[in-house]
């Protein structure tokens, strides 16, 4: 004789903590976003930093900096100030970045950014005005925080592309390099168009080789010396350093000028990749 079976269903209200968590942690995005949406106590534990880390928060004006102020965002890595109208890291096309943020947001955005310290990349940061005017200690504190910078000074005269006005004060540039040196989240740093002529060139070495990956363009005449070129190919010769890709891009002088080929040599043999191009020939 067969015997029936009853399926009873139980509420996720009386399932332990730690089990409701465990399953909340391997749930995608999407499916986080509507598990909180299902009653009071799965939006009280889905409001953990934790499971939010994966969100990028676009900020165009200065109500959004009120969403970093939101309990579940205190984990964030990213933050979007492109206005989400291109979709990549590297903006090439005019209007990307709203006015506010390009020309006074980036202050208060900075002082907020202070109180996340999970914050890794800032996309369209390169775009935006006021830096000049922040306080050193503070945007010390965050760029290097972060995993991509872009340290970009550079102006178009196409109307396509949009200016790169990020230029540091001497003394911000000098404490910036000084932190890199010593210990830094960046991964990747970008350097165009800084008055690197006020750092020494043991410092711009030490920096610089600090770093995995790294694309020094000179925009201007002598951004970047032959001295700091040749103090940063001696520490890669003389030390293991964390730098393991190269690309110096140069209008004006040779990136290798007069070096001692020895020391070339050795230097270019502990990177996995250096390539240099003179913009102004096209020769690699």
């Amino acid at each position: 004789m067969g015997q029936s079976h009853s399926q009873s269903q139980t509420h996720i209200s009386v399932l332990p903590n730690e089990v409701v968590v465990s399953i909340l942690q391997h749930l995608p995005p999407q499916e986080i976003k509507s598990a909180v949406l299902v009653c009071k106590s799965l939006r009280e534990m889905g409001e953990k930093p934790r499971f939010w880390t994966w969100a990028v928060v676009t900020v165009n004006t200065k109500d959004d900096l009120q969403k970093l102020k939101r309990p579940r965002l205190q984990m964030v890595q990213e933050i979007d100030v492109t206005q989400g109208s291109h979709g990549g890291t590297h903006l090439n096309r005019r209007g990307g970045v709203s006015t506010w943020m390009k020309e006074e947001g980036l202050a208060d955005l900075f002082q907020v950014i202070c109180e996340i310290p999970t914050v890794r990349r800032i996309r369209g940061l390169e775009f935006c005005k006021g830096i000049q005017g922040i306080e050193p200690d503070l945007v010390v504190s965050v760029l290097n925080s972060l995993e991509e910078l872009n340290l970009c000074y550079d102006f178009y005269d196409e109307e396509d592309f949009e200016d790169m006005p990020l230029r540091l004060e001497a003394e911000q540039l000098e404490l910036l390099f000084t932190a890199v040196a010593e210990k830094t989240n960046l991964k990747f740093l970008q350097v165009s168009g800084q008055e690197m002529d006020e750092i020494s060139p043991e410092l711009f070495a030490a920096a610089v080789s600090n770093v995995e990956e790294v694309l020094l363009k000179e925009h201007f005449k002598e951004d970047i010396t032959s001295e700091q070129f040749e103090a940063l190919y001696a520490i890669i010769a003389a030390e293991d350093r964390p730098l393991r890709k190269l690309t110096c891009l140069s209008y004006y002088i040779d990136p290798m000028g007069d070096t001692d080929p020895d020391l070339l040599s050795k230097a270019f043999n502990r990177l996995e990749e250096f390539t240099t191009v003179n913009c102004g020939s096209g020769e690699q």
